[in-house]
Formats: C-alpha cells, structure tokens, sequence
C-alpha cells in the first residue's frame, strides 16, 4: 500500500503534467537524479552504467511510470516538443552561447586558466548533449508511427555508443575530483556545471536502455494492423481486376483495397447502429412497458435522450476506423485525432450525465414510495445539478490535457484571480448561500403558495441564482435567493389542518338578548358538528404523539405542523348600525376550493339560524326622531313672521 499511493500519485501528475514535454523530462531529471545519487553514482569512476541496485525498489517503480509518462507525453502530445522557447534547451540561442563559449576557451586556454577552461568546458559539452537529447526525441516524435521495431532499436543503439564516443562521463568526473574539495567561486561553477552535465548524460543513458527493452511501447499499430487486414488489403489488391483500379487509384493515394475494406467498415456500424438504434431500443421498451412501473415515463424519457448520442459515437467510432483503414498504414494526422478524441469525450460525458439522472431519479422516486417520506425536490436537484457540473467539468479537463493546455497553469490562473472573481461574483454567491439557507431552513419547497412584501404566489422552480414564482394572475417573478432567504415571508402550504373561517354577523338592535343568546349557541353547535369544521376532539392525538417523538424537541407540534382547532362564536361589538357577532373557525382543509365549499355551506346554515330566531340581517343605516311640541312652536313661529 505504501507503494502504490506514490505510484498513483506519480502517475497523476504525469497525465496533468504542466507546460511542454520538456519541462515534464526536467521535472523526471531533477525527481531521480539529484546531487546526491549522481555522487553515488560517480563512487567507482570506472562505472558508465547507472547502479540501478543503490535506488529502492521503490524509486524504481517511480522511474517507470515517470518513462511511461514520458512516452505517454510524446506520443498523444508530439507538438508539445517544439516548444522552442523552453527552459531546457534552445537550439537557436544555444548555438549562440556555443560559439562565445568557445571564444572564452580559447582565450582563457592561451592566458593559462585552466579552471575557467573545464568550466566552459563542462557547459559546452551540457548544451551538445542535450542538442542531442532535442534531436532524439524530435525524431521519435515525428516518426514513431512509420518505425518498425528493428528501426527503432537500432536507432537507439547509434546513440547509446554515441554517449561512449564523445565527452564522455569519464571525462567530466575528472574534472569534477579535481575542484571537489575547493571552495573558490569558479570552482563552486564547476561543481555546478558537472552536476547539470551528469544528470543530462545518467538520464538519457538511462532512458535508452529502458526504451531498448521497451520498444514497443513506440510502435503503431493501426485497426487494420490489429485486425490484420494488411493480409486482407494485399490480397484484394493483387487481383487482375483491382490491379488495374490501382493505377487510376494511385494517384491519389489509394487502392481498390483500402476502398473496399473502408466501405465494409462503414456498412458494418451503420447495420449496428441500425440494430442498436432501432431493434435494442424497441426490446428495451417492451421490456420497460411489460412491467408497468410508476417509473415508466423516467426509464422511457431517459433512454430516448441516449438514442442519439449513442447512435452518433457509434457512427464516430466507425468512420474513425474506416479513416484509419483508408490511410493505412500512415496514422490519422495529430489534428483528426484530437477532433475524434473530444468527440469521445463529449458524447460520453452527455451520455453519463442522462444515465446519472435516470439512475437518480429512479432510485429516489422509489426511495419516496418505499420509505414514505417527503423528499425535498429542489434538494435533489442540487445535488444532481453538482453531479452534472462534475461530469462536465471531468471531460473539460480531460479534453484540455489532450489537448495541450498547461492545466496546471490556468488552474492558477484562477488561484491569482481568485480574488478578482470572488468580488465579481459576490452577489451570485450570496444568491447561492441562500439557496442552501432555504433548502436547510425548510423555509419553503417547489409548489408552496408563499407571501412576502413585495411578492405572492406559487413557487415554481428554486435555482442555483434564483427563485421563479407563479403569480395568481399568471404572471412569472424571478426573485434573487438571497433577498427570499433574508426576508420575512408567509408560506401558506404549511398548514396541515385547517384554514381560517373568520366573520362578523351583524343583527339589528331590535333583537333580544334571549334570541341572540340561542342563536349564538346554535351556530356554536352547528360548527362542532360540521364535517368540514375541524375542532380539538376531532384531532388524532396518536398522530401529534408520533410528531413529537420523531422532533425529539420542546416544543408545540400543533404550531410546528400547522394545525388549529380554535373554535369561537361571541357578541364581539355593538357598531353603530348592528349588533356583531364574532365567528372565527378553522375547516379541517387547506384546499381553497374545498374551504370555499364549507365557508358558503356555514354562511347558509347561519342565514336559517337567525331566521329561526328571528333576528334579521343590519345594514348602514340612520334613524331620524321627531319632537312634536317642538314642530308646532317652530311652525308658529315661522307663520307670524310671513304675516308681518
């Protein structure tokens, strides 16, 4: 186990690695071949080779999967290499710096600086050496998929002799005893110098004799070698009649061959995708229907979303082939790779993200049924949203790295700007906390009637930014998240038992008190009775009970659940035209028609309860009274002052 976690750590660090090919083969360098190994290895001069057996088992395994990565690296990123501006070597610049180093030798050679000489000396033979390892792998880079294994092998084989031929590590650990135990700056550049030469020169040796046993992990094999269809292609072609197709063929780099096998390639997946789009589908929608399952509709809806996709990676992956079978035995240019390789990645990751949401839903919807339990929608569709995004963000990386982006640089990027992006994006993260605020809250779910200052309405959708809601006239309200997280609201869907049933009865003064005193009781009487009023003994306690211990809190399940029971019948006022009578009830619905039905139902039975007792409705009015005696002096009064 402690192996393995380095290994895979190594190796993910490989498929990720930052910027240019070369600045992965520095990083494998400076990992395996420090200071302190290069003076284990220079402890017998008369070793060429690197003493494998003074490195750990482990560092071993290290250096294989960092050759690996290496080879990974050419291989699907060839154009990395010609990153002329790298840190490890410059062909322009450092045949410049050559020819002055030359200078510097011959002038230092003439005074006698001998010291300044082997360190000149020792950074020439460096920038030889890795010209050398530039053009090396510039040319499996360019030419690995056209080099057979002999090729490859004895090309290897010309530069590991050309190691033992030129400067050789002999030469440089020479130098580096004789200034080894000085202390005088040019020394100190000495030492500098060796250890830059060493690690170049321990490193390429050491890489030939991994890729002269592993040469195959260099070698191109195409469809149609795999399959061997060259047997197949050459056959076809040395018939009379594909011969002569040949010679109006070559001209444009084809044979009847290739043609007829590219033709077949295609005719073969567009039968399978026609078996899968067509036969398969309708097999696994008898298979659905025959069960007749509450999730029919999801399986149904979701495996039509994958139609397509499905039909269209096949029909890639067959016209990639049939491409590969036509170019044999050259490979598909690096661009028409990468093209079908985000193709891939795109087709994939659509189809995993449907196969996650049928999954989900599916395994919640019968989570729900089975277990009886009210699960929060907006809650899961956060969590399939994140899902989503994962996959997504998966096959963007994927993507890039296969395409060469420093990913390791852009993630950075990001860390630099991260304040920058953080302040821009203030107001969309504290809309996304007050998603989570509401889901955790349980402020209200999709589907509830909530109230605040400024809104009403039903909500339809709770977004990662926003709220949409439903208006009783129809209209949609988007409401930021965080502004409904911290502002009060009233949701009307928490209501488990009753809806309010408030009224005031007016009656004319003329009633009395005995009447109004029955009528009261009777309309008392009539609500305990009603089927649509609800009041306390109609209340299951068993049922408060099991609310109470699954809260497993101190406190009043009847206002935690939303349940009242308050039943009232009481004179309440005299106002200036009637007597009032309060009535404040609650129906056992919450429904707003079902409530409409039983408040009209309670209104007739009150209209016939007054009527039995005689009292009648009031209504605004204003009563005028006479003072007769008063009358008649006024009238006198006003006659004597005619007659005058």
């Amino acid at each position: 186990m402690k192996r393995v976690v380095p290994l895979l750590l190594l190796l993910t660090l490989t498929l990720f690695a930052a910027g240019s090919f070369w600045h992965l083969l520095q990083e494998t360098e400076n990992r395996f071949f420090p200071d302190k190994v290069i003076l284990t290895l220079i402890s017998d001069s008369n070793t060429t080779k690197i003493l494998d057996e003074n490195q750990t088992t482990a560092l071993l395994e290290e250096r294989v999967h960092a050759y690996e990565g290496l080879i990974l690296k050419l291989k699907n990123e060839p154009y990395s290499l010609d990153d002329r501006n790298n840190s490890y070597y410059n062909p322009k610049e450092s045949e410049k710096t050559i020819n002055t180093l030359m200078l510097k030798i011959d002038a230092n050679r003439k005074y006698g600086y001998l010291q300044a000489v082997k360190r000149d000396k020792l950074k020439v033979e460096t920038l030889r050496l890795r010209g050398k390892i530039f053009t090396f792998f510039h040319y499996l880079a360019d030419n690995w998929t056209t080099l057979e294994e002999k090729r490859l092998v004895e090309y290897i084989r010309k530069h590991k002799e050309m190691l033992s031929k030129t400067f050789s590590i002999k030469d440089a650990i020479t130098i580096y005893e004789e200034v080894a135990s000085q202390k005088g700056s040019v020394a100190k550049q000495i030492q500098k110098n060796f250890f830059i030469f060493a690690r170049d020169y321990y490193f390429f040796d050491s890489f030939l004799d991994y890729l002269t046993i592993n040469a195959k992990l260099l070698t191109y094999r195409s469809i149609a070698a795999e399959l061997r269809l060259d047997n197949l292609i050459n056959y076809i072609n040395k018939q009379p009649a594909a011969a002569k197709l040949n010679v109006y063929l070559r001209y444009i780099k084809l044979d009847i061959g290739r043609v007829i096998l590219f033709l077949f390639v295609i005719l073969f997946f567009w039968i399978l995708n026609y078996l899968i789009y067509k036969r398969l589908y309708n097999y696994f929608k008898y298979r659905i229907l025959e069960h007749e399952d509450e999730t029919d509709d999801i399986l149904l809806d979701n495996l039509n979303r994958i139609r397509k996709p499905v039909s269209l990676l096949i029909n890639g992956i067959g016209l990639k082939l049939a491409l590969e079978v036509a170019r044999y035995p050259m490979p598909l240019s690096e661009s028409t790779e990468l093209l079908f390789y985000i193709f891939y990645i795109a087709m994939i990751a659509y189809i995993l993200m449907q196969l996650v949401e049928n999954i989900f839903f599916i395994y919640f919807h019968r989570k729900q049924a089975t277990e009886n339990k009210q699960l929060r929608s907006e809650l899961l569709n956060l969590i399939l949203s994140i899902t989503k995004v994962l996959i997504f963000m998966t096959a963007l990386l994927v993507a890039l790295v296969k395409m060469g982006v420093n990913v390791t640089s852009v993630l950075a990027s990001l860390g630099i700007g991260g304040l920058a992006v953080a302040l821009a994006a203030q107001t969309t993260l504290s809309n996304f906390f007050g998603l989570l605020k509401i889901i955790f809250d349980e402020s209200f779910s999709q589907g509830d009637w909530i109230e605040t200052k400024d809104v009403e309405g039903t909500v339809v959708e709770i977004g990662f930014i926003s709220t949409k809601i439903r208006t009783f006239d129809n209209a949609l309200i988007t409401v930021p998240n965080a502004e409904l997280a911290n502002t009060p609201l009233k949701n009307w869907n928490r209501r488990t038992i009753g809806r309010r049933i408030k009224m005031h009865i007016g009656v004319t003064y003329s009633a009395k008190r005995e009447q109004l005193q029955a009528a009261i009781d009777d309309i008392t009487a009539m609500l305990k009775n009603h089927p649509g009023i609800i009041t306390a003994d109609k209340i299951d306690r068993r049922t408060i009970r099991k609310y109470y211990k699954e809260a497993g809190k101190f406190l009043s399940l009847e206002d935690k659940l939303g349940i009242k029971t308050t039943l009232l019948v009481y004179l309440d006022s005299f106002s200036d035209s009637s007597i009032e009578i309060l009535l404040y009830s609650f129906s056992k619905t919450t429904k707003w028609e079902e409530w409409l039905k039983i408040k009209q139902d309670v209104m007739y039975q009150i209209m016939e309860i007054l009527e039995k007792h005689g009292l009648e409705f009031a209504f605004p009015s204003q009563t005028l009274y006479f003072d007769e005696e008063n009358i008649a002096q006024s009238a006198k009064a006003l006659y004597h002052r005619t007659n005058k």
